[in-house]
C-alpha cells in the first residue's frame, strides 16, 4: 500500500514538473508579446580617429532585445565625453519614442555597446522604421561627430 502512494505520488509529481516546464518554455518565447517584457535595442558602435584627430564611427551593429515589464527604463546621465542615441519612430521629426541612452567615450578606437528602452505607448511594432541619430559629444559638450542610423523593427 505504501509503495502504491509513493508511485502515484511520483508520477504526479512528474507530469506537474513536465506542465510547468512547457509552460514556463512557452512563457519565455511569448513573453514579449504577453506583455511580461519591453522591447529594447542593443547598439554596437564603432569609432576610430582620423588622420585629424578627430572621431569617427566606423560600423553600428543592432540587436532587438527585450528587458522584464518591471525594469526602470530612464535616461541615461551625461558623462562628458560620450556617444549618446535616442530613438524615433518612422519621422525624424517625431517625438522621441525612446530614453536618452550614452556610454563615456574614450577617444580612441573601441567598440561601445548602448541600449535602447522604449517609452511606454512608444514601443515599436514590426516593420516599423527607427530612425537613430548618434552623437560623439566632447568634453565641453559640444557634438564632435554625428550620423545616423535605421533600423527596421522586426
Amino acid at each position: 500500500m505504501d509503495k502504491e502512494r509513493i508511485a502515484r505520488v511520483a508520477k504526479i509529481s512528474i507530469v506537474l514538473l513536465l506542465v510547468l516546464s512547457v509552460s514556463g518554455y512557452y512563457i519565455y518565447q511569448h513573453a514579449m508579446s504577453i506583455g511580461l517584457m519591453k522591447p529594447a535595442l542593443v547598439l554596437k558602435v564603432s569609432t576610430n580617429i582620423t588622420n585629424n584627430g578627430d572621431p569617427m564611427i566606423n560600423n553600428v551593429t543592432f540587436e532587438q532585445s527585450g528587458v522584464p515589464f518591471f525594469y526602470k527604463r530612464t535616461d541615461t546621465e551625461p558623462k562628458f565625453p560620450e556617444i549618446q542615441v535616442e530613438a524615433r519612430l518612422n519621422k525624424l521629426a517625431s517625438a522621441p519614442a525612446s530614453y536618452w541612452s550614452s556610454a563615456h567615450y574614450y577617444y580612441d578606437d573601441g567598440v561601445y555597446t548602448l541600449q535602447v528602452f522604449f517609452r511606454d505607448g512608444s514601443e515599436p511594432k514590426q516593420g516599423d522604421v527607427l530612425i537613430l541619430p548618434i552623437r560623439i559629444i566632447s568634453y565641453s559638450g559640444a557634438v564632435a561627430y554625428k550620423t545616423t542610423a535605421f533600423w527596421i523593427w522586426e
